[in-house]
C-alpha cells in the first residue's frame, strides 16, 4: 500500500503536482573532467542512435508510484516531445522490490527492459547478474563531465572506480514533527531534536503529554547512525575496495545505537510499525491522528506529506521537517544517500542502449532534478539543479524540502559515509531487522542481539558468496 492510499484511506485527498518545463540536450558533451576511468569497459555505441533514421523505441522499468510516478511521467513526456530520435515507455511496478524480482524472472524468460531503476540495496546484486552496461562506458564516449553531481549519490552507485549507475531518485532520512505536539510538551518547534539522546528526551515529552514517537523498523536507519559517526558497516571498505565479507558493525558506538533504540522502544516512549506492507505508513499517519508528535522516515515521502496537509485533512498538525537525529553532534561523520540508481541493459542491441543513455542522461539533467526534487521530495542531486528558479521558489517558501539535500551535500564523503555494497543486501537488512525486534519482543539484551545480527549477516554474505564463487 502507497503512502498516499493510506492516507486516502484516513480521508485525506491527494493532490498531484505537475511537473514544471524540462530542457536538456541530448547527446552533447560537457565541460569538465571526464568522469572515472576504467582498463577495459565495454563499449557504449553513440553513434549508433546519430545515424540511425527513424525513432528507437525503449522501455524503462521503475517503481515510482503516485505523485512520484506522476511527476516521472510528465519528465518523460517533455522529454519525448524534446527530440525525435527516442520514445521511451514507462513500465512502472508498485514497488523497489517488484521491480527487482520482475528483473530476475526476466533474466529467465528473456523479458527485460531496454533501462532499469532499481533501489539502491540492490547494487551489487545487480552488477552481479552480469546483465547491465556500465554507464561509465557511456560516459566516457560522451565525454560527460560529474564535476556537477553531488559527490556522496555519484560515489554510491560507483563500484571498483566504475560509474554502474547514475544517481536518480536519491533520498535521505528527515525527521517529521508536529509543531502542535512539541508545544503541547513543552518543546520549542523551533529546536527539534538533532541527536539521538534529544529524541529520546523529546520522545519521552511527548509520550508524557499524549503523543510519543512512531518508530519505522528499519534496519536503514543503524546503517545511518553509523554514518553519521564515520563508521563502516561491513569490511572492505564497505564493500568498496574489494567485495564485502563480514559486517564490522560490532563496536561500542553500534551497541549504544541499540541500547538507545531499545530503550525508547522498551519504555513505550516509541512504538514501531513494519517497514513494509499494510502498516508500513502508521508512523505518519499517527501524526496526523495525533498519536504520534514525531517520527523517521524518507524526504522521498514529502511531496505526498506536504499535498495532503496542504488541503486541510489534518487541521492540529503544524508540519515540522528537520534532519535526522545523529548520533552524537560530536562525531563527524554523514549521512549516507538512499534511493535509486538508473541503468542500462547489456541484453539490447547498441542502438537501444545509445538511446537509454540520453534518457537517462536527461532525467539527470539539472532542470529534471529539479522538476523532480519539486515534485517528489527526492533530491536534486546536480549541484546546478539548486540554483534553478524551480529550486530556489520551493526551498524559499518551503524549507523543509532542503533538509535532505543540506544532509547529503554536508560533513564526511568517504566509505563510511557513502554507503555499503553488498550482494545480499536485503537478507542483511533482515538480518538486522530481526535483531532488532528481538530486543523489542524478546527481551534480548542489546549486546546480544548486535552480535546475534553480526553473526547472522556474516553467514548470508559467506552463502550468496560461496553461490556465485567469489570473496
Amino acid at each position: 500500500m502507497k503512502l498516499s492510499r493510506a492516507l486516502a484511506q484516513a480521508g485525506a485527498a491527494v493532490i498531484i503536482l505537475s511537473g514544471s518545463a524540462v530542457t536538456a540536450t541530448a547527446l552533447g558533451a560537457m565541460s569538465g573532467t571526464e568522469a572515472g576511468a576504467a582498463a577495459k569497459l565495454p563499449s557504449c555505441n553513440l553513434s549508433a542512435l546519430a545515424k540511425h533514421k527513424g525513432v528507437v523505441n525503449i522501455t524503462f522499468w521503475n517503481s515510482m508510484t503516485d505523485a512520484n510516478g506522476q511527476t516521472l511521467a510528465a519528465i518523460t513526456s517533455a522529454f519525448n516531445a524534446s527530440q525525435s530520435k527516442v520514445h521511451v515507455t514507462l513500465v512502472s511496478q508498485a514497488s523497489y522490490d517488484d521491480t527487482w524480482q520482475k528483473y530476475e524472472a526476466g533474466l529467465t524468460n528473456g523479458q527485460l527492459p531496454d533501462a532499469v531503476q532499481l533501489e539502491d540495496q540492490r547494487t551489487q546484486a545487480a552488477i552481479d547478474t552480469q546483465s547491465f552496461l556500465p554507464v561509465q562506458s557511456c560516459m566516457n564516449a560522451a565525454h560527460y563531465s560529474t564535476s556537477d553531481y553531488l559527490a556522496r549519490p555519484l560515489d554510491y552507485w560507483k563500484v571498483d572506480g566504475v560509474q554502474e549507475a547514475l544517481p536518480f531518485a536519491v533520498s535521505a532520512p528527515i525527521l517529521f514533527y508536529n509543531q502542535l505536539a512539541f508545544t503541547k510538551a513543552g518543546l520549542n518547534p523551533a529546536s527539534p531534536p538533532t541527536t539521538l539522546p534529544q529524541m529520546m528526551a523529546d520522545a519521552k515529552a511527548l509520550k508524557a503529554s499524549g503523543s510519543g514517537m512512531g518508530l519505522v523498523l528499519d534496519p536503514w536507519h543503524l546503517e545511518t547512525w553509523l554514518a553519521s559517526a564515520n563508521q563502516l558497516f561491513v569490511n572492505n571498505q564497505n564493500g568498496r575496495k574489494g567485495r564485502a565479507t563480514k559486517g564490522v558493525f560490532v563496536t561500542k558506538t553500534a551497541k549504544q545505537i541499540f541500547t538507545d533504540l531499545n530503550t525508547l522502544v522498551r519504555s513505550g516512549d516509541a512504538t514501531t510499525n513494519p517497514a513494509s506492507g499494510p502498516s508500513e505508513f502508521d508512523n505518519l499517519l499517527g501524526i496526523g491522528s495525533g498519536k504520534y508528535g514525531m517520527t523517521i522516515n524518507s524526504s522521498a515521502d514529502l511531496g505526498t506529506v506536504t499535498q495532503v496537509l496542504g488541503q486541510g485533512q489534518y487541521p492540529n498538525v503544524k508540519l515540522g521537517v528537520s534532519a535526522f537525529p545523529v548520533l552524537s553532534s560530536s562525531i563527524k561523520g554523514g549521512i549516507e544517500p538512499g534511493g535509486s540508481g538508473v541503468y542500462i541493459s547489456s541484453k539490447v542491441p547498441a542502438i537501444d542502449q545509445a538511446a537509454s543513455w540520453v534518457y537517462l542522461s536527461y532525467l539527470c539533467n539539472p532542470q529534471s532534478q529539479a522538476t523532480w526534487a519539486a515534485g517528489t521530495g527526492y533530491i536534486p542531486v546536480r549541484k546546478s539543479a539548486a540554483t534553478t528558479a524551480t529550486i530556489t521558489h520551493l526551498w524559499t517558501t518551503d524549507p523543509g524540502y532542503k533538509v535532505a539535500y543540506n544532509e547529503i551535500n554536508g560533513g564526511l564523503n568517504d566509505a563510511a559515509t557513502s554507503g555499503s555494497v553488498i550482494g545480499p543486501y536485503a537478507d542483511v537488512r533482515i538480518d538486522v531487522l530481526d535483531a532488532e525486534e528481538s530486543m523489542y519482543t524478546m527481551g534480548v539484551s542489546p549486546t546480544k542481539a548486535l552480535a546475534g545480527a553480526q553473526s547472522a549477516v556474516n553467514s548470508t554474505i559467506s552463502t550468496y558468496n560461496q553461490r556465485l564463487g567469489v570473496g
